[in-house]
C-alpha cells in the first residue's frame, strides 16, 4: 500500500506543469518512461521495443557564410506534453504518426533517387520543383515512388522549418533537414542492472540524416501555433 501510494502521488506530481514539485520527483520516475511511449491495443499494452526520435536542424546564412545550428529533438518536445497529462495520448504525435512512413518512403526509392534526395550542401539546395523533377526521372513507377516520398518529406520539412524559425527568429534560414533515430531498449535480462549497465546493453542506435531541403514555412497562424507549443514544452525553457 505504501508503494502504491507513493506511485500515485509521484505520478500526479509529475503530470503537473513543470514546477518545483514535478522537478523534485523527476529523478525517481524513470521507470514510467515506457508507459508514456507504449502503444495500446484494446486492453493489452504493446510494450515499446525501441526509442524513436525525429530531430531537426537548420542552416543559417551569416556574414562569413552558411553555418548549421544544433539539432532540435522534436520527439522530446512532444513527450513533454504527454508527461504532464494524466489523461491523453501516450506518444509524440508527429513522431508516432510520421516516423515509420518517412523511413518506408525513403526505403522505397531506388539507389539513383536516393543520391538525388541526399543533398549534402546546405548552401546549394535545389528548389522543390527541381527536386521533384530529378526524383521522378525515368518510368511511371519511379515517378509514383517519388511522389509518395515527397508527400512525407515536404510535411517533415514544413514542420522543421516552422520549428527552426521559432528557435532562430532573427536569422535567415537557407535550408533545413531532419534525422530519424531509433535505438532498441535494453534486453529483458539486463533490465535489473544499473542505469549505466542497462544503457550499455542496448543495441547500437540506427540513424538516417535526410538531405538538406529548401525551407517550407507554414502560414502565420501555423507558425505561431508551432512556436507557442515549442515554447511551452521545450526542455530548455
Amino acid at each position: 500500500m505504501l508503494v502504491a501510494g507513493f506511485h500515485v502521488v509521484a505520478v500526479s506530481a509529475a503530470a503537473l506543469p513543470p514546477n518545483r514539485y514535478s522537478d523534485a520527483v523527476r529523478p525517481v520516475l524513470g521507470y514510467l518512461n515506457p508507459y508514456f511511449t507504449q502503444n495500446w491495443r484494446l486492453f493489452a499494452p504493446n510494450p515499446v521495443s525501441s526509442d524513436r526520435t525525429i530531430r531537426f536542424q537548420a542552416a543559417i546564412r551569416q556574414d562569413d557564410g552558411v553555418v548549421t545550428t544544433s539539432w532540435v529533438d522534436w520527439t522530446d518536445v512532444e513527450l513533454d506534453l504527454v508527461h504532464h497529462r494524466l489523461i491523453g495520448n501516450r506518444a509524440g504525435y508527429v513522431t508516432n504518426k510520421a516516423y515509420s512512413s518517412l523511413g518506408t518512403r525513403y526505403g522505397a526509392l531506388a539507389t539513383v533517387q536516393r543520391k538525388v534526395a541526399d543533398v549534402g550542401d546546405p548552401a546549394a539546395v535545389p528548389s522543390w520543383r527541381t527536386l521533384a523533377a530529378d526524383l521522378g526521372q525515368g518510368n511511371a513507377a519511379a515517378r509514383s515512388v517519388a511522389r509518395l516520398y515527397l508527400v512525407y518529406d515536404r510535411a517533415a520539412t514544413r514542420l522543421a522549418t516552422d520549428v527552426m524559425m521559432s528557435r532562430h527568429p532573427r536569422s535567415e534560414i537557407v535550408a533545413v533537414r531532419y534525422a530519424l533515430r531509433s535505438q532498441g531498449v535494453a534486453p529483458y535480462a539486463a533490465r535489473g542492472g544499473t542505469k549505466a549497465e542497462r544503457e550499455a546493453a542496448r543495441p547500437l542506435a540506427d540513424q538516417r540524416i535526410n538531405g538538406w531541403r529548401a525551407p517550407l514555412p507554414g502560414g502565420d497562424a501555423e507558425r505561431k501555433a508551432v512556436a507557442d507549443f515549442d515554447r511551452r514544452h521545450r526542455s530548455d525553457r
